[in-house]
């Protein structure tokens, strides 16, 4: 698997970096992330990557502090914090996504030939033109679990890579003088705009709101690498130092899984992807996934971003995503 991985990650260079012109992004930021299926990996057996993902963070971290003090510069939090936002943008493929995708280290769904053909016949995105398709220039992102979330590798570029722009737009405003309340409200508004209109429905035809509260989780993260009352990483006595270690842990929710908490569609990519969402009505009975929905289901609460939507929702601005999830169609199909 690591050197398919590797092959699928090579071809698929070069659309990345078509996807990230056309969309206007060039060199200065995250490509859009892949589109990912967690409903492939429903009833399948994955090992919790928390430890291994939180020490390849470390690890990064941990290097960034050793050549900020090799250079002797970048005091300024800003600078350590677009340093490290450097190393994990995904337009040339260097970043977390791409290492979790081929580090034999990572469990992920699909693996393995057996197991990547049969899901070449059940992607939710399959029945979509890979040509006209946008969503489908790249390869899919298998999917990881973390803390007991199953979750796209995708979201592991939003967290690091798209939630900079969260973050710098945060830091704008309050530098104009907002309360960090309204900070971060005009952050998460023009995020939800981005998506809207240049990262994905517009584009793709997907609007995750998975992806949105990666890079809500992710704004904070940045906002406390290098600065707050408990930060990652701290100048002291003229070095930089690792404080605390990174903890995917005080991030991840249930709302990171697109089976859980519904994408918006346009009509055209909605068509294609509602027949496929209703043959894994029959899986909503089996024993894992029962589990798993009521354990997230006991961790559920409302985030900003679901406020936000909320808002559009009743604006008129946006179709109600609960009109797109799996009980939403399966419901529909028993009557």
């Amino acid at each position: 698997m690591p050197g398919a991985a590797r092959r699928v990650s090579a071809r698929s260079g070069l659309a990345a970096l078509v996807v990230a012109l056309l969309l206007g992004l060039g060199g200065a930021g995250a490509a859009p992330g892949l589109e990912t299926d967690q409903f492939f990996a429903w009833g399948r057996h994955l090992e919790d990557m928390t430890e291994v993902l939180n020490a390849r963070v470390n690890l990064e971290l941990d290097r960034l502090v050793a050549e900020l003090n090799r250079e002797g510069r970048d005091r300024r939090c800003q600078k350590v914090r677009f340093r490290f936002f450097k190393r994990h943008r995904m337009l040339f493929f260097d970043g977390f996504e791409t290492w979790s995708v081929n580090s034999p280290l990572v469990s992920r769904s699909p693996s393995g030939p057996e197991e990547m053909r049969e899901f070449e016949q059940k992607y939710i995105y399959g029945g979509t033109s890979p040509l006209f398709d946008t969503g489908r220039w790249m390869p899919p992102s298998p999917t990881v679990e973390v803390n007991g979330v199953r979750l796209g590798t995708d979201k592991l570029t939003h967290f690091l890579g798209t939630a900079w722009y969260y973050h710098r737009w945060y830091r704008k405003a309050r530098a104009r003088g907002v309360t960090p309340a309204e900070a971060e409200d005009r952050a998460v508004r023009r995020g939800l705009l981005h998506e809207i209109t240049i990262l994905g429905r517009a584009v793709s035809g997907v609007l995750s709101l998975a992806d949105l509260e990666a890079n809500y989780e992710g704004m904070w993260f940045y906002e406390h690498l290098c600065a707050g009352d408990d930060p990652h990483v701290v100048y002291e006595e003229g070095l930089w130092r690792l404080r605390r270690p990174f903890d995917l842990r005080d991030y991840v929710t249930p709302e990171w899984d697109e089976s859980y908490q519904p994408n918006i569609y346009v009509r055209r990519k909605w068509e294609k992807v509602k027949p496929r969402m209703l043959g894994y009505c029959p899986m909503l009975e089996h024993p894992q996934v029962r589990a798993m929905r009521q354990a997230y289901a006991k961790r559920d609460r409302v985030t900003e971003t679901e406020k936000l939507i909320d808002e559009m929702v009743t604006a008129g601005k946006l179709p109600d995503p609960s009109g797109y999830s799996i009980e939403s169609v399966c419901d529909e199909a028993a009557n």
